[in-house]
């Protein structure tokens, strides 16, 4: 289990932090890490995602038991109850860049054909490997589902947090 939140952790701090960067100094360079992944991943009038999320939002993914972790980072860790292995789920809410949000997601577009655009979660949303990247206001959100293997779909999954996310914010 630990691995699988360090996954996570890794997607939220190197792989999220990513996309929002591009590489200005060669045309056809993949998005970035020039950004720290020690600097501070939000800002403090974002909410914390867990704040935003309820026992009942995801034992509905995990069922009864399920336990939801907050990082510091500005995300939460969701996992099945204590004993099973049903794997982790996440949610970060980061800063957004505005000037980067398209080129970003173009990228993801580029590199990875079968993840498209979603509507009807924020403002803009695409499907980014069994989740849901999306954004709203001044709020860039990850979730995450690779990890997940509980009872349902990971993209169904990915899909239903998001939306929630996305109301509550």
């Amino acid at each position: 289990m630990s691995y699988l939140r360090f996954s996570f952790l890794a997607f939220v701090l190197v792989g999220g932090g990513s996309f929002l960067a591009s590489s200005k100094s060669t045309p056809n360079a993949p998005p970035n890490t020039t950004k720290s992944a020690a600097a501070p991943a939000a800002s403090t009038d974002l909410p914390h995602p867990c704040t935003l999320l309820t026992a009942k939002d995801f034992e509905e993914a995990f069922g009864p038991g399920a336990q939801m972790t907050p990082n510091k980072n500005n995300s939460c860790s969701i996992a099945g109850p204590q004993g099973t292995v049903q794997g982790v789920m996440g949610v970060a809410i980061l800063p957004l860049d505005p000037a980067n949000w398209e080129r970003s997601k173009q990228a993801v577009f580029a590199a990875f054909p079968k993840e498209k655009s979603v509507s009807g979660i924020g403002e803009d949303a695409y499907t980014f490997r069994d989740g849901i990247v999306f954004r709203k206001g001044k709020a860039r959100v990850n979730v995450t589902a690779g990890a997940y293997t509980g009872p349902k779909p990971k993209a169904e999954v990915a899909k239903h947090i998001a939306e929630l996310v996305a109301a509550r914010l």
